[in-house]
């Protein structure tokens, strides 16, 4: 079987070669803080006051998390 001159992987009819490993860092940082963003302003349209300090750490941890996953689910 023949080999991607790129890559070195089997070539066949449905081959893509990998991401860069430096692009998909990005990917998934941009996810993170675009995660973390959304999270933060479901706080802010919560508690608008700001009367929960430490719900805004959470929100922003779990944001991402949840940014990263769906990113990560979208791209399979």
């Amino acid at each position: 079987m023949a080999t991607c001159p790129h890559c070195k992987g089997h070539l066949t009819d449905s081959h893509r070669c990998p991401r860069r490993p430096s692009l998909m860092a990005v990917r998934i940082l941009l996810a993170a803080v675009a995660g973390g963003l959304a999270g933060l302003l479901l706080v802010a349209a919560v508690d608008p006051r700001g009367d929960i300090t430490s719900f805004d750490t959470i929100a922003m941890v779990v944001g991402a998390a949840v940014g990263v996953f769906i990113e990560r689910a979208l791209r399979s």
